[in-house]
């Protein structure tokens, strides 16, 4: 294979892709294009612009769509959205100013009222609230299916008819528990449905959805992909025919990322890698110590899955790595995982995740506050659950820091 031939590595596209210094006064970083409109050369330009832009008419050769407003596109965004794309190994992506917002446009532009779609469970609390208010206000039939479903118990929920979407969210949200992408991909073949995943806890360093069968991958951009807590964004990636009418969708929904975010996402793409390898390796080591903790009941980290484990085979076939996100069952219910949260020092207590920072946060009364509380525990939400999402620091800092917030539970 030649040296034209040969595809380039994510890691080298997170760096590269989507922007030609050239075409910038040879600035080597991109420049923030903080714009609303751009100008037309002449009114013929502008016109075949809007004919791209809107599909009106189909590009000739190798021709890209111009930029006309920021709502629709900017050069930031699409520097974003190139580099996403090489990460997932996706035809195209699409960058928006939330997660929620890139999974509300998802789903507004694949559900109608009447159609169904199933979701895994448990799944990120705002995604729950989302598909359980809006979308069944809307008329569409909502069935959730937990870690335990068989292909075969998928099937049968699929048979039931109308079906139009399955979303899988794995590892799940909070309690990292894995959904067979690759099970789920057969089912909504043969349902005539669309596959979407959200990648968002392992990042595509660690887990890459589409080579699984996955029609449409979804990130909150706000966590790993952004990396450092400075940004809200989400990301969509799949083919293109698969992507139109989404895209479409946000330009009428206004919910594309605004220049500097899309700036900030592109540069955080650069170091994507980097970041979440140290965040694993300090997330297996600090499970670890939990694991053999007198205070912790359970831990949840896919570095502990065993030969036997529910999610085990999963995690070997799906999975390249086991992230940075632990769920652990603190003694006491809610009362000692409120001693355990105050005592902290190092690990900050706050909600998000995958940033450079360790972040702790308490799903019962945070994320997952607006499930009934039958609801929470049926997701294995239990008032004495903590979710811990790994950082930068030193590991020895952590570890002496959640061992004295741990010393503290033991008091009470």
């Amino acid at each position: 294979m030649s040296g034209e031939d040969r595809p380039v590595d994510p890691e080298t596209a997170s760096v590269t892709a989507g922007h030609d210094p050239r075409l910038h006064l040879g600035s080597l970083k991109p420049p923030i294009y903080e714009t609303s409109t751009f100008v037309f050369e002449t009114a013929e330009q502008g016109k075949r612009f809007f004919e791209l832009v809107y599909g009106l008419d189909e590009p000739v050769g190798h021709e890209e769509p111009g930029y006309i407003y920021s709502r629709l596109d900017n050069p930031n965004v699409r520097v974003a959205e190139a580099r996403m794309a090489a990460w997932e190994s996706s035809e195209e992506a699409l960058a928006f100013n939330s997660g929620m917002a890139a999974i509300s446009t998802v789903l507004l532009t694949l559900l109608r009222p009447g159609d169904r779609v199933l979701h895994s469970s448990p799944i990120y609390g705002g995604t729950e609230k989302l598909l359980r208010s809006l979308f069944t206000e809307l008329g569409a039939e909502v069935t959730a299916f937990g870690p335990e479903a068989t292909e075969e118990e998928l099937g049968g929920l699929a048979a039931e008819g109308n079906l139009k979407v399955i979303v899988v969210e794995t590892p799940a949200n909070p309690t990292n528990d894995l959904f067979d992408i690759e099970a789920a991909s057969r089912v909504a073949r043969a349902a005539g449905a669309t596959l979407v995943v959200d990648n968002t806890f392992l990042s595509p360093v660690w887990q890459r959805p589409l080579q699984h069968g996955a029609d449409i991958v979804i990130h909150s951009a706000t966590k790993y992909l952004g990396g450092h807590s400075d940004l809200t964004a989400g990301v969509v990636c799949g083919r293109g025919d698969d992507l139109a009418e989404i895209r479409h969708n946000r330009y009428r929904l206004g919910s594309t990322a605004s220049p500097a975010t899309a700036w900030l996402l592109g540069r955080s793409l650069e170091t994507l890698r980097l970041r979440v390898e140290r965040q694993t390796e300090t997330a297996t080591r600090v499970a670890a110590f939990l694991h053999d903790h007198e205070k912790v009941l359970a831990v949840r980290h896919l570095s502990l899955l065993a030969p036997g484990d529910p999610g085990f085979e999963i995690y070997k076939r799906q999975c390249l790595g086991p992230g940075a996100m632990i769920s652990l069952e603190v003694s006491g219910g809610e009362q000692g995982a409120f001693r355990f949260l105050d005592s902290l020092e190092v690990v900050r207590l706050a909600v998000s995740l995958g940033g450079t920072e360790s972040l702790a946060s308490h799903p019962w009364t945070m994320s997952h506050s607006t499930l009934s509380e039958e609801a929470k525990l049926g997701l294995g939400v239990t008032a004495g659950l903590v979710r811990l999402s790994m950082g930068v620091e030193s590991v020895d800092d952590l570890i002496a820091d959640l061992g004295r917030a741990l010393d503290a539970v033991s008091g009470s």
